[in-house]
């Protein structure tokens, strides 16, 4: 499911339900489905941008030391503990 597709889905809920208390846990769950999400893609996209650097480095000895862990925010709401790759060296 798209993150665009997650959005509509908690309108609807949003939109359809008559117990507030329903509406804000489903709510709350669907953001927290929606935020995992972007962060999955937001960590996948930071690791193919680091094996493509690399990939031009090959005679050039490269070298990783890691992660480190970030904090930002997205238009999703707040994303804590991301894996962002240390920078690529070559000694």
């Amino acid at each position: 499911m798209t993150i665009a597709e997650r959005e509509q889905q908690i309108l609807r809920v949003k939109a359809a339900s008559f117990q507030p208390e329903l509406d804000e846990a489903l709510e709350q769950t669907l953001r927290t489905a929606v935020l995992e999400s972007v962060k999955t893609t937001v960590e996948a996209a930071l690791d193919e941008e680091v094996k493509a650097e690399l990939a031009k480095l090959v005679g050039d000895r490269p070298r990783r030391s890691g992660y480190f862990q970030h904090s930002i925010d997205t238009q999703y709401g707040h994303l804590s503990d991301l894996r962002v790759p240390k920078r690529i060296s070559t000694l």
